[in-house]
């Protein structure tokens, strides 16, 4: 879909496009790294119920499942007037200015490690994969994810450094669908764009 998405974005027949979901148990690996962070074999994976996929984003392993909210965004940064750096850093303003504002949790983006981390323990992960000035892939949010199910890798490949979930710092965390049309609408103000529908889609397998 996130291919198709773009591809018609480059055509320009549609406008910047943002999906917001949850996956199953998925680990994905970078398009050029990540069986290296994995702790155990796929097939063991499998056997946990956790399936292991190939990206073509940038970055290392990372993780997803229940409770995490998955953003994809399918934006012209040449017409929205961004470099990939600012834009990416742009997103991580969005969830930063969300856990504070809405939960007071006190959160930074770092460079160096791109992601928002709430002291050593990344929070929100990014991965993009841009063709042709426009973007795919996008951000990972933990709202109430599980967290152990991240010993099963090394996240984004970055020993010595921790995996956050918003339900560690509030009581009653939102939950996916809820916090989904606040951070559309946090991120189309970023990019000056207007939400023209938000639509929940029919689940598919």
């Amino acid at each position: 879909m996130q291919r198709d998405l773009r591809e018609r974005r480059i055509a320009g027949e549609i406008p910047d496009t943002l999906l917001l979901l949850e996956h199953p148990p998925t680990i994905t690996l970078g398009r050029l790294r990540g069986e290296e962070s994995l702790r155990a074999p796929q097939s063991s994976l499998e056997e946990q119920g956790i399936t292991v996929v190939r990206s073509d984003r940038g970055g290392d392993a990372t993780l997803h499942a229940p409770g995490q909210l998955v953003g994809y965004l399918i934006v012209n940064l040449h017409q929205r007037k961004f470099t990939l750096p600012r834009f990416v850093e742009s997103m991580a303003d969005v969830m930063i200015q969300f856990l504070r504002e809405r939960y007071g949790v006190v959160a930074r983006y770092d460079s160096d490690y791109p992601g928002v981390w709430v002291e050593n323990n990344k929070i929100v992960a990014f991965g993009f994969h841009l063709k042709r000035d426009v973007t795919m892939h996008g951000f990972a949010m933990n709202l109430s994810t599980d967290l152990p199910l991240f010993d099963w890798i090394v996240p984004c490949g970055l020993q010595g450094k921790g995996v956050a979930s918003l339900a560690q710092f509030v009581e009653n965390p939102p939950s996916c669908e809820e916090a989904a049309p606040i951070i559309a609408e946090g991120i189309a103000e970023r990019l000056g764009a207007v939400t023209r529908t938000f639509q929940r889609p029919e689940h598919t397998a």
